[in-house]
């Protein structure tokens, strides 16, 4: 069973995005940044709601003992050092686990501006799929595994997709890329 879930483990590792494109093609061309999510209070909340600002967004899990806290905390960051009008969004993948309410408060940790969305597995697949994001989760006897993309994207005030980076990227560099 070990080795099943190894074997599945790299073959969506291998899947994700974050490896650079071939030259020529542009990675973010494809990609539709957009969401019909569930906020704190069960309202839907949708990337017009935050048209005028910069919006960074990452998928995660609340239970993430490494890889989610810092990308959570990178966006923060990035948020406390840019003098542009943002906003961080993290949205769960662990539907099973994660509240929209849980979530928002596990990102609230991480400074002001960051906020936690959620919804059922058909939203957030939908979610996933339009910023090119995949997650598996694996449940078996004892264990729980939880796997997603971890980049952060950057979406500009018109609601364009700037950017996407590596979950350890330079808190600068994202600044700079916001407009």
């Amino acid at each position: 069973m070990k080795i099943t879930v190894l074997i599945i483990s790299a073959l969506v590792v291998g899947l994700m995005p974050g490896v650079p494109a071939m030259a020529g093609e542009d990675p973010l061309a494809d990609l539709s940044p957009n969401f019909e999510l569930l906020a704190a209070d069960g309202s839907k909340t949708t990337l017009a709601d935050y048209r005028g600002k910069n919006v960074l967004v990452a998928f995660g899990f609340t239970h993430c003992l490494h890889i989610c806290p810092m990308i959570a905390a990178n966006m923060a960051r990035a948020l406390r050092s840019s003098e542009k009008e943002a906003v961080g969004i993290f949205v769960s993948v662990d539907t099973e686990r994660d509240t929209p309410a849980i979530t928002d408060a596990y990102a609230g940790r991480f400074g002001e501006s960051m906020i936690g969305l959620g919804g059922g597995h058909t939203q957030i697949s939908a979610a996933a799929k339009n910023f090119n994001v995949s997650f598996v989760v694996t449940k078996s006897q004892g264990n729980y595994t939880v796997q997603h993309t971890p980049n952060i994207f950057l979406i500009g005030p018109g609601g364009e997709l700037i950017d996407s980076f590596a979950m350890n990227t330079p808190t600068d560099t994202i600044v700079a890329a916001m407009r």
